[in-house]
């Protein structure tokens, strides 16, 4: 092998084994950390597809299969160092190697076939290939490290801005901080209908929109930090037992216990806990194997978008080398066999 060719040979395989590694620690913030926020599931869908794209273009480019086997498994393998050993994921990225191995072969198949280069037709096959075993992967992933722990819901704070929205309607909580503390929050609330709100400048109020001070209401106050500062102020005024009597209220009215300055998302666990039970009751030692499934069959929809998106990217990754040099086409003479009557 010429130099140039080890060279190059060698780019692609760090550039391949750092996005494996790269898509493998943010999908373990999916699973392991539970964060669902926006900046997390496009991290882990961009570096997704990055790793998908080196991968595809490592698979034509790199001629020497025992290198393709070699950095295909270690890129698979960094997945353990972002997750805990278990046998049966073990054998879900064997499977998922071979399918990489396999999706080689086609790959160099239809290269060697054709006649007249076509990225797409190179490529479609084997990436409807690599997706399909990746989303039963994904799958068995999501039955042994749920979003949502079974019996035992542990949410952390970062999933709550996503579950709120489905599980939390009570008016009482679904706009709170949820690192404050429940009694410091409760503690403002008594204060905003207590304060003598005319003591303070009436300049502090015309970002309302004009409204009358009784009209403000308290969520309308919390975002505001001139005010919630005051706020805060006056709640250290507030008897702890006038307090207490609005954390029981609270609780009576959720059904649920909540104790002295607890977070709020701690008590948002409590109850998503609970609203989950009373729903799914006997069916929740069922819930591993219904997301699995399920996540398999909305992957393997979300992927027919995505394999397009994978394209797109491959082409113009392409035109940049053929730009630059790295890889060149050339005109080649290919023999082939016809019958002839």
């Amino acid at each position: 092998m010429e130099k140039r060719k080890i060279i190059k040979t060698f780019i692609f395989s760090i550039l391949l084994l750092f996005t494996s590694a790269l898509f493998w620690l943010n999908l373990s913030n999916l699973y392991l950390k539970g964060d669902l926020s926006k900046r997390s599931l496009i991290l882990t869908t961009v570096s997704f597809l990055f790793f998908l794209v080196f991968l595809l273009i490592f698979s034509l480019l790199v001629e020497n299969k025992g290198i393709f086997l070699l950095i295909s498994l270690l890129s698979l393998s960094n997945f353990f160092l972002f997750f805990k050993f278990h046998y049966y994921l073990l054998i879900g990225l064997f499977i998922v190697f071979l399918s990489f191995v396999f999706a080689r072969f086609l790959i160099q198949k239809e290269r060697n076939e054709r006649l007249k280069i076509s990225l797409r037709s190179i490529f479609r096959n084997s990436l409807k290939l690599i997706l399909f075993f990746l989303a039963g992967f994904f799958a068995l992933l999501s039955y042994f490290y749920p979003l949502i722990k079974i019996n035992n819901f542990n949410l952390p704070p970062k999933t709550f801005d996503f579950a709120k929205k489905f599980l939390i309607k009570n008016e009482n909580l679904n706009f709170f901080d949820l690192e404050e503390n429940i009694d410091e929050v409760l503690a403002m609330k008594l204060a905003f209908e207590r304060i003598n709100w005319a003591k303070f400048s009436p300049e502090i109020f015309k970002k309302f929109q004009a409204k009358k001070i009784s009209e403000i209401s308290f969520e309308e106050i919390l975002k505001d930090p001139e005010i919630s500062q005051i706020l805060k102020e006056e709640a250290k005024k507030i008897e702890p037992s006038l307090i207490a009597k609005e954390r029981d209220k609270l609780a009576k009215s959720l059904n649920i216990e909540i104790k002295e300055n607890e977070k709020v998302f701690e008590i948002v666990n409590k109850l998503i806990n609970k609203r989950l039970n009373d729903l799914l009751g006997p069916y929740l030692k069922y819930l591993p194997i219904i997301s699995a499934i399920s996540l398999f069959l909305f992957l393997e929809i979300i992927f027919v978008p995505f394999s397009w998106l994978v394209m797109i990217f491959i082409i113009l990754i392409f035109q940049i080398l053929l730009i630059f040099r790295i890889v060149k086409i050339e005109k080649v003479m290919k023999e082939g066999e016809d019958f002839k009557f």
